[in-house]
């Protein structure tokens, strides 16, 4: 909690010197008057503060925000744009601009140039939000997935310190899982194996194949590859089917590291029951579990120990974000894109972050987040974040879900099922 008091206190500071400064050094610049409709998922509050500087500097201009449901949220959208009664700006995820380009207006360079953007945000934002040398959307906070553990429980399987690879890992679940004289798991080191009872499964999957070094795509994006076979120390490797392989050992009663399974609960509440030592998520996770365990602790996620490459490996992490776009149908672009760089500046972003806790989409905020320790290893962890272009992201969840599934069941060989997935995915592509 004192990390918390102390960042909260760093950012009043920050939004309010920069506040002023923008309200009376100069004007926002939206220039006509004009009522901008702004949807988003996310409770109003975390919206309030930039709304009300921008419309304080720009009294022309009123935003109208409006909270939408998460899960209806893309096709109210879409559906939306198509009949013309969409909003000007929209908080889009990361993956929408694969598949909805067409329904966006780029950023004039004179608002945000590729540029400014490259030097403002981290990495994987340009990669994903950039398209031939167009700003399409602004990042407001980049989530990565992170190690949650229970301190309590590694004390008493006589641990120290969370794992750093992979390799140390397995060895951990290997020492916090308890398991009866029948082989039924008592207390599983960790959630990971299935699919319809892990959260985030795809994302920990699209992670660990990103890691071993498994290509998504083919160049041209027109074909998935992530079942491909190299050739590697003069050996057939395949990096994607490495990583399928791993995710599901722990659901395979076979391995030593077997400490889940499709009878299990609900990852993320088997966590927070005590019932499961390690759990892979994200920073909106926090707050519900910080609830429910004391003892908690919080560690960068493990990466992949490799003696072949270990002096040149750089980390990967997996990232998930949302950022606001300006829709081809606004009858306001330049007003719309005013207001959007204004949200996303530093301190709209500050005062964002002291709202959601979310780790920063800035690079100026990163060091920000120092005073607080457990903020600190997700906004770190965005600076090697990495996706790759996903043509539809429902769909592919849905596809790596039944690779897993149909692996971790034994309906079908790994091998088969990681080609079965990539063919599904090209069938996307086209």
């Amino acid at each position: 909690m004192k990390y918390r008091i102390i960042i909260f206190a760093l950012v009043g500071s920050l939004v309010l010197m920069s506040v002023l400064a923008f309200v009376f050094g100069r004007r926002g610049g939206g220039g006509e008057a004009a009522t901008l409709e702004f949807w988003g998922t996310e409770d109003p509050a975390n919206w309030s503060q930039a709304i009300s500087a921008y419309q304080t500097a720009n009294p022309g201009v009123k935003i109208k925000y409006t909270q939408k449901d998460s899960l209806k949220y893309e096709k109210e959208l879409v559906d939306a744009l198509a009949s013309g009664a969409g909003p000007d700006v929209a908080v889009i995820n990361n993956t929408w601009l694969n598949k909805h380009l067409n329904k966006f207006s780029p950023a004039p360079n004179d608002a945000v140039s590729p540029q400014i953007f490259k030097d403002s945000f981290v990495d994987v934002t340009y990669e994903e939000l950039v398209r031939s040398n167009k700003v399409y959307a602004l990042p407001f906070y980049v989530d990565t997935l992170a190690l949650y553990y229970n301190k309590a429980l590694y004390n008493n399987a006589g641990l120290v310190s969370p794992p750093k690879t992979w390799d140390d890992f397995n060895k951990s679940v290997e020492s916090l899982s308890q398991k009866n004289s029948n082989g039924d798991i008592i207390r599983s080191g960790t959630a990971l194996g299935t699919a319809a009872n892990v959260n985030y499964a795809s994302d920990i999957l699209n992670l660990l194949m990103l890691q071993t070094g498994a290509t998504m795509l083919n160049p041209n994006a027109q074909q998935a590859a992530f079942d491909r076979i190299v050739v590697l120390d003069g050996r057939n490797y395949s990096p994607g089917l490495a990583a399928l392989d791993f995710y599901t050992s722990f659901a395979n009663s076979s391995k030593p590291v077997y400490a889940w399974n499709s009878r299990m609960p609900n990852s993320l509440k088997a966590f927070t029951a005590g019932k499961t030592a390690m759990y892979l998520g994200y920073a909106k996770d926090l707050k519900e579990i910080k609830k429910a365990v004391a003892n908690l602790g919080v560690a960068p996620m493990p990466q992949i120990k490799d003696s072949r490459r270990d002096a040149a490996y750089l980390d990967i992490n997996y990232a998930a974000y949302q950022a606001g776009a300006v829709t081809l149908s606004s009858l306001h672009k330049e007003t719309a894109w005013n207001f959007l760089v204004f949200a996303a500046g530093r301190a709209s972003a500050a005062g964002y972050l002291q709202s959601t806790y979310l780790p920063p989409a800035r690079r100026d905020l990163v060091d920000f987040t120092a005073t607080d320790p457990i903020l600190n290893i997700f906004a770190k962890q965005a600076l090697t974040a990495a996706n790759w272009s996903q043509p539809d992201e429902v769909e592919v969840k849905k596809i790596f879900e039944r690779m897993i599934t149909a692996t971790a069941l034994g309906q079908t060989t790994a091998a088969e099922a990681i080609k079965e997935a990539a063919a599904e995915v090209t069938n996307l592509l086209k």
